[in-house]
């Protein structure tokens, strides 16, 4: 295992994979085991709550496929959770604080276009761009 999606590259994954570049597909689908930190399901759930996200099916059923064979689902540890808020000079949204975290905690390279993840030295990542 060596990479960790960020929840717009899982959501990607879940619904449009052409949209990740082939040369990142490549990649990914060279792995065993890709990982997954479970703030994102609370991410997508919310986007779709407030209606800025319309899911190919019912939340339950596209969490249930999105979590697809191969895809780890990492625990928010507390090593993590202290973490999230040691990074200096990162972003400030509190999902993508645990995302790198989980990252790190697991040395794994994010997979992410969030372009502040993709500019922090404190996290690896893997650009969807």
């Amino acid at each position: 295992m060596n990479y960790l999606l960020d929840t717009n590259a899982w959501l990607q994954l879940g619904q449009a994979p052409t949209q990740i570049p082939l040369r990142v597909r490549k990649i990914l689908l060279a792995e065993n085991t890709i990982a997954l930190s479970p703030i994102s399901i609370i991410e997508i759930a919310q986007k779709q709550s407030n209606g800025r996200l319309t899911l190919s099916a019912p939340l339950e059923e596209w969490v249930s496929k999105a979590l697809f064979d191969g895809l780890k689902l990492l625990p928010l540890t507390p090593e993590i959770a202290c973490d999230a808020y040691r990074i200096p000079d990162f972003h400030g949204d509190p999902a993508d604080r645990i995302i790198a975290a989980t990252a790190r905690a697991h040395q794994l390279t994010l997979v992410t276009c969030d372009r502040k993840l993709i500019a922090s030295p404190h996290v690896k990542t893997l650009s969807t761009r």
